[in-house]
């Protein structure tokens, strides 16, 4: 593949998560030189989206993108500067809000509708004609985990999968390879509990809580088919190299 291929890591540099994140989107996409910078220490420079050939946008334990930070501004920015300049994307979660908002769409915080686990979304009928969401069932099991969401998207993109709490899900921006979605493709079962138990006292409030989630969690299915929609990315990336 030509160009740098890079995780844009929307946690902090000391938070271990960030590592787990790496090595999830790495093993999913096949890539184990993947790289990281860290949006909150300010390694998006120039250089990096210059030479990108692929890019990835993660999830966030601790942030939103409705926080009032610079390197949160400026990582807004960026995602607007990927879209155009056609640099080849795929953004999970924070990532997924940090678009929509970017662009144009209305992103908003509501603790009852937060989703923790595996839970299915269903295609839209866009979907069976997009190169990576094709041939996938019209209802598919994601892992997900999140306080935001997206009330409204932004104009200039397709939705492709809608979910029965949250409703938008996952979608493509018409003019840019750049697709994104609430759900996190790069976790499995495994990779969402050791993550949930990282951050589990920023999303559950009390004891009960907690165990509620815990059973959740144990009780969930894994995502695989899901999971594949990281490495169709990839393949479609290395199938159609940038002019």
């Amino acid at each position: 593949m030509t160009g740098r291929t890079v995780l844009i890591s929307l946690r902090d540099p000391d938070d271990p998560m960030s590592r787990q994140e790496l090595r999830c989107f790495a093993d999913s996409a096949g890539l184990p030189d993947l790289e990281i910078a860290y949006a909150s220490a300010g390694h998006l420079d120039d250089r990096l989206f210059d030479e990108a050939g692929l890019l990835f946008f993660g999830g966030s334990g601790a942030y939103s993108v409705l926080d009032d930070h610079p390197w949160v501004h400026d990582m807004l920015d960026r995602l607007v500067e990927c879209v155009d300049r056609r640099i080849p994307a795929w953004a999970s979660c924070f990532g997924f809000q940090g678009l929509s908002l970017a662009l144009g769409g209305e992103v908003n915080r509501d603790d009852a509708r937060q989703e923790l686990g595996a839970f299915p979304v269903d295609l839209t009928d866009a979907a069976l004609g997009d190169p990576l969401f094709a041939n996938l069932p019209r209802t598919l099991d994601v892992q997900l985990g999140h306080h935001d969401h997206v009330d409204r998207l932004p104009s200039g993109v397709t939705l492709l999968a809608t979910g029965r709490k949250v409703f938008n899900q996952a979608f493509k921006v018409d003019a840019a390879p750049f697709w994104a979605a609430q759900f996190h493709p790069e976790l499995r079962k495994a990779t969402t509990i050791e993550r949930w138990n990282y951050y589990r006292a920023h999303y559950a409030g009390n004891p009960a809580e907690a165990e509620r989630i815990d059973r959740i969690m144990a009780e969930a299915p894994d995502t695989e088919l899901a999971q594949g929609l990281i490495r169709r990315f990839v393949s479609w990336v290395e199938q159609n190299p940038r002019r």
